[in-house]
């Protein structure tokens, strides 16, 4: 009966300890240490060490100019909410005010930690960082460069199922360089609006990864590249499932029109000569940097935007009803003067107004459409790639009829195949 009994207890406590690590990995990030970590992650770019009182007063320190108040973990919580969640008074945390910033002044968000960033924006559009001063200050400072004269509102949207979004490749991924598992880096190349509400910024982030690589088979297959896209990152950071469904391959295949290039089952375009390298002599692939492609969002997905006041800044105009889809032609947004915006700022060291209730003042915008000249040198500029795809295009159809008599030849001789396709080139990629 003791032997019985203690085999009980012993399997039962194994059965408690392989559950442990599931149950650490799901309710990590909602315990005040798991979002501490979040919080100094995002902030630092990567987790603090030391007590976890005084890397609390450490943050706060830095975040608002001095330490608060309450309980640990009241004031893991308002940080937290500070700089990645949902503040207080509908204000927007400094992770979307960050974005939002480096979408006006550049065409990417950054991923490294958001000291760092503030940093790397104030050198750009001050010359100078204003170290001395607390991080919501900093980030206020920048916002009303990038922002003179309107207002940020935040706003909660449905991005449609369905919805396509245009995402251009930033590095090359090559079947003799990279393997299985390695990380595709992307961003969303067109801004998606969602009525007014802009959702995903040109520049956002996208994650994926390498689902397969098949090296070149017998009888002149060409090697093969099969990528898996999970999520695009919206202007507040929360991640929007999508997928490179038959929607984004037909549009991908009616943007490319005879100029595209199939890889994995996706279809890719971009400008005049980039995805003409797509395929590398020597039977090798390669999916060249600053080529395009669509990947479509998979579920209706609530998100939260900005509402950008004057905002011009062209981009897809996505109904608020899923399903409704039109695209919206209007003039770029103008990036604000370095100069002035320096002028107007280099004596703002009054005290920090967040230290009231850690909320930022709210920023504003004011935009001016482009002058006759740009306009008319864009137009020129836009004439010109014009004619060179037109010409391109054309020579590549008088290549293909030429080689059309003896790649008919070819098929007619071509031997059976001796080893089997698993037909996974053909295959919507799954979700990570």
């Amino acid at each position: 009966m003791k032997k019985k009994i203690i085999s009980l207890v012993v399997t039962a406590f194994l059965c408690l300890t392989s559950l442990v690590p599931a149950f650490a990995d799901e309710l990590g990030a909602n315990t005040v240490a798991g979002k501490l970590e979040q919080a100094e992650t995002f902030l630092y770019g990567a987790v603090q060490t030391g007590s976890l009182v005084s890397r609390v007063d450490k943050m706060e320190t830095d975040v608002v100019g001095q330490k608060t108040s309450g309980s640990v973990m009241s004031r893991v919580e308002r940080m937290y909410n500070r700089l990645e969640g949902a503040p207080n008074n509908g204000q927007m945390s400094v992770a979307a005010l960050m974005n939002v910033i480096e979408w006006q002044f550049s065409d990417r968000m950054s991923s490294e930690g958001a000291t760092t960033r503030v940093g790397n924006l104030e050198n750009q559009i001050f010359g100078t960082e204003y170290t001395n001063d607390s991080v919501v200050s900093r980030v206020n400072r920048l916002t009303k460069a990038a922002f003179p004269s309107g207002s940020l509102t935040p706003s909660n949207v449905v991005l449609p199922k369905d919805s396509l979004i245009k995402i251009r490749f930033m590095q090359d991924i090559s079947s003799k360089e990279n393997q299985a598992g390695d990380s595709v880096d992307f961003v969303v190349d067109e801004n998606v609006y969602v009525g007014e509400t802009l959702v995903l910024p040109k520049g956002a982030k996208g994650v994926g990864k390498i689902k397969k690589i098949v090296q070149p088979r017998i009888f002149g297959r060409d090697a093969r590249i099969d990528l898996a896209f999970n999520h695009v990152l919206t202007v507040s950071g929360e991640a929007v499932p999508v997928t490179m469904g038959e929607l984004a391959k037909q549009q991908a295949k009616t943007a490319a029109g005879a100029a595209g290039a199939s890889i994995g089952g996706m279809v890719l375009f971009g400008p005049v000569g980039i995805v003409g390298g797509a395929f590398v002599k020597g039977s090798s692939v390669t999916i060249p940097a600053g080529s395009n492609t669509y990947v479509q969002v998979t579920d209706d997905t609530s998100v939260n935007g900005v509402i950008l006041a004057g905002n011009t800044a062209s981009g897809q105009q996505l109904g608020e009803a899923a399903g409704e889809s039109t695209v919206k032609v209007a003039q770029p947004a103008v990036i604000p003067n370095k100069e002035a915006a320096a002028d107007k700022t280099e004596n703002g060291t009054a005290p920090d107004p967040a230290l009231k209730d850690m909320e930022p003042a709210g920023p504003a915008l004011d935009e001016a459409d482009l002058d006759d000249k740009a306009a008319a040198a864009l137009a020129k500029d836009a004439e010109k790639a014009d004619a060179e795809t037109e010409a391109a295009l054309a020579e590549d159809e008088k290549k293909d009829a030429a080689k059309a008599p003896a790649k008919a030849k070819a098929k007619k001789e071509e031997a059976p195949l001796l080893d089997e396709d698993d037909g996974s080139a053909y295959e919507v990629p799954s979700n990570l």
